[in-house]
C-alpha cells in the first residue's frame, strides 16, 4: 500500500512491553466508548480467553519518524479501552484481602505496571507512561486512573466521566472473578496476548490519510476526518501564542462536527472544497487542504464557512429539514435526489443556495434533478463526468453569482440516446426502485391527466402485469418471463385495495381490475391492449419513453 513504512500483525501484549510510547495526538477525539461498546469487547475477551482463541481487533494506524514514539492515527479508542481493562485487572489485586500473598501481590502490580501501563520517574516519583492520551483526557487518566486511587468525583468532563464510567464498568466486571492475584496476572496475560491488531505503520500524516483513503475504499471505515481535524488544530497551536484561539476553533469544530458527524466529516468536506475549486479525488483532498490552507488565519476562515455550508449540506439530505418551510416543490426535489442516491450534486446545490435567490436556486435544482434523472436513474452512465460537471457549474456560480445553464448541456442525455434507453429499462424490485417507479409513473399519470399524484403515498401500489412468478395459464417463454417481467412497460399504478387480489391471475382477470382503478394510465391498458405479452410490453414502453422526453426536458 502507498505510502506506508511498515506493515505487521501484532498482539497487543507485544504492542505494550516494547518501552515504546503511544501518544494521541492532541486534537484528535476525546474518549468516547460506551457500554455497548464496552459489552461487546468483554464478550470477545472472555470467549478469547476462554476458548484460547486470537481475536481480531482490527487495523492500528501509527505514525513515527523514529520507531519509538508512535502517533495513534486510528485505533485509540480500542487502545485505550484494552488499556483500561488491564488497569481495572491490577487495582482488582490491590483489593485483595489475603495477608499472605501481600507482598507477592504488590510485585505482581509493580511488575504489571512496569511491563504493560509504564515506569515511575526517578526524578519527579510520577508515572511515565507508555499511553498518552489527548489534552482533554490525559490529565485524568494519569493523575487518577493509572495512580488506582479513588478517582475524582466532581468537576468531571463528559469524556472524563466516560473514563472513569468504562474504567469501573470493567472494575465491576472483575470484582471476585479470581480469588488471587496469580489468577489475575494470567487472565491479563492471556488477554493481551490473544488480542491482535494488524498494525500499519507511516512516517507522516500524508501517507497516513492515504493510508485511510485506501482502506475506506476496501469497506474498512476508518476517521480521516480526525487526521484533518488535528491538522487544523496543530496549526493554530503552532501559529499564535493566544490560548484563547485554541478554544475558540474547539467551539467551531464541534459546531461543526453537530451538524456533521465525524464520519460523515471527510465526505462534505470535498463537496465543499469541489464547489469552490478544481475537482480533486478523495484521495487528493488532504494534499490540496495542506497546500492551501498555512497558517491560522485560513484555519478560521475556511471551518467558519464550514459551518455555514454544513447546514445547507444537511438540510439537502432531508427533504423535512427546516430550510425548506413549507415550499413544498424543494421538498418534493430534495425527495428525488434522495431515493435516487446521488451525491455529485451537492457542490452545484450548496454553491446555489448560498449564492442565489430562492427561487433561481429552485431552477438550479430542478435542472440538476431532470439531467440526474436522464444521466444516472434511466442512462445508469459513469458518475465521475457528471460530478466535474456540477462541480465546474459550482465554481462558476460561487464567482459569478449567476446561473449559466448552458454549462450542463454535455451531461445532458440526448432525446435520441434517452428515449432509445427509456425504451428498454428494466426495475428490479427494491424498495428504492419501488420508489424511483413509482415516482415515474406518478409524472407520466400527470402528463395524462393533470391530476397529481403524491409519489411518496404507498397507498398506490407497483402492478406487475406480467407477474413475476406467473402460473401455468401465463402464455409466455419462461426465459423472458425475468427480463419482462420488470420492464417499465409492464409496471403499471394500482390501488391496493384493487391489487390485493389479483396477484397472479392472468390478463382477462386483470383487465377487469385495471379498468376500475382512479388513474388514467392504467385504466388506459385494456383499452388499448387485448392481450398482454413481450409485444404489448415493448409497444406500451416505447410509448411511455416518448412522454418521458417531454417530461424531463431541460430547455437550454
Amino acid at each position: 500500500m502507498k505510502g506506508i513504512q511498515d506493515t505487521s500483525t501484532n498482539n497487543f501484549g507485544d504492542l505494550v512491553s516494547n518501552n515504546k510510547k503511544y501518544i494521541i495526538p492532541r486534537f484528535q477525539r476525546d474518549y468516547s466508548w460506551t457500554e455497548e461498546q464496552w459489552e461487546d469487547l468483554w464478550e470477545d475477551i472472555e470467549a478469547a480467553i476462554n476458548e484460547a482463541n486470537e481475536h481480531y481487533m482490527g487495523y492500528l494506524v501509527l505514525q513515527t519518524s523514529n520507531n519509538k514514539e508512535f502517533l495513534i492515527i486510528d485505533g485509540q479508542q480500542r487502545f485505550t479501552t484494552i488499556t483500561l481493562i488491564i488497569l481495572a485487572a491490577i487495582k482488582s489485586i490491590s483489593k485483595l484481602s489475603n495477608k499472605e500473598e501481600f507482598e507477592e501481590n504488590n510485585k505482581r502490580i509493580e511488575t504489571l505496571k512496569e511491563k504493560y501501563i509504564g515506569h515511575i520517574d526517578p526524578v519527579s516519583l510520577e508515572y511515565d507512561n507508555n499511553l498518552i492520551l489527548n489534552k482533554n483526557n490525559n490529565a485524568f487518566y494519569k493523575d487518577y486512573i493509572v495512580k488506582l486511587g479513588s478517582l475524582k468525583v466532581r468537576g468531571l468532563s463528559c469524556t472524563e466521566k466516560l473514563m472513569k464510567k468504562c474504567f469501573e464498568w470493567f472494575e465491576n466486571k472483575l470484582l471476585n472473578k479470581f480469588k488471587t492475584g496469580k489468577e489475575y496476572a494470567e487472565f491479563i496475560i492471556r488477554m493481551v496476548d490473544s488480542l491482535f491488531f494488524t498494525v500499519i505503520t507511516v512516517n507522516d500524516e500524508m501517507n497516513a490519510f492515504r493510508v485511510f483513503e485506501t482502506l475506506n475504499a476496501r469497506g474498512v471505515q476508518l476517521s480521516s476526518a480526525d487526521l484533518l481535524k488535528n491538522y487544523f488544530f496543530s496549526l493554530v497551536d503552532l501559529n499564535t501564542s493566544h490560548g484563547s484561539h485554541i478554544k475558540i476553533l474547539e467551539e467551531k469544530w464541534n459546531k461543526l462536527t453537530a451538524n456533521v458527524k465525524t464520519d460523515k466529516l471527510a465526505d462534505f468536506l470535498r463537496y465543499y472544497w469541489n464547489s469552490q475549486n478544481k475537482t480533486v479525488r478523495s484521495s487528493e483532498l488532504f494534499k490540496e487542504i495542506r497546500s492551501s490552507i498555512k497558517d491560522d488565519k485560513h484555519v478560521f476562515l475556511l471551518v467558519s464557512d464550514l459551518i455555514e455550508y454544513s447546514d445547507i449540506y444537511m438540510a439537502l439530505k432531508d427533504p423535512e429539514d427546516e430550510f425548506w418551510e413549507e415550499d413544498d416543490e424543494i421538498k418534493k426535489y430534495i425527495y428525488l435526489l434522495q431515493i435516487f442516491n446521488l451525491k455529485q450534486p451537492f457542490s452545484i446545490l450548496m454553491s446555489a443556495y448560498k449564492n442565489l435567490t430562492i427561487e433561481n436556486f429552485k431552477k438550479v435544482l430542478k435542472t440538476v434533478v431532470i439531467i440526474c434523472f436522464r444521466y444516472s436513474v434511466i442512462s445508469s452512465k459513469n458518475a465521475n463526468e457528471i460530478e466535474r460537471s456540477f462541480n465546474d457549474c459550482a465554481i462558476s456560480i460561487n464567482k459569478n453569482k449567476s446561473f449559466n445553464i448552458s454549462s450542463l448541456l454535455k451531461i445532458y442525455i440526448s432525446d435520441d440516446e434517452f428515449v432509445n434507453i427509456f425504451t428498454k429499462k428494466t426495475f428490479p424490485v427494491t424498495s428504492r426502485n419501488t420508489k424511483i417507479v413509482r415516482y415515474i409513473l406518478s409524472e407520466i399519470n400527470y402528463y395524462k391527466d393533470q391530476i397529481a399524484i403524491d409519489c411518496k403515498d404507498e397507498k398506490n401500489s407497483i402492478e406487475h402485469i406480467l407477474p413475476q412468478n406467473p402460473n401455468d395459464n401465463w402464455d409466455i417463454d419462461e426465459d423472458k418471463i425475468e427480463i419482462f417481467s420488470i420492464r417499465l412497460g409492464n409496471l403499471c399504478l394500482l390501488e391496493k385495495k384493487l391489487n390485493n387480489n389479483i396477484s397472479n391471475e392472468i390478463y382477462e382477470i386483470k383487465k377487469e381490475v385495471l379498468l376500475k382503478s382512479a388513474f388514467a394510465t392504467t385504466k388506459s391498458i385494456p383499452q388499448h391492449y387485448s392481450e398482454w405479452n413481450e409485444k404489448s410490453i415493448e409497444s406500451r414502453q416505447k410509448q411511455m419513453a416518448n412522454i418521458a422526453k417531454s417530461i424531463w426536458k431541460v430547455n437550454f
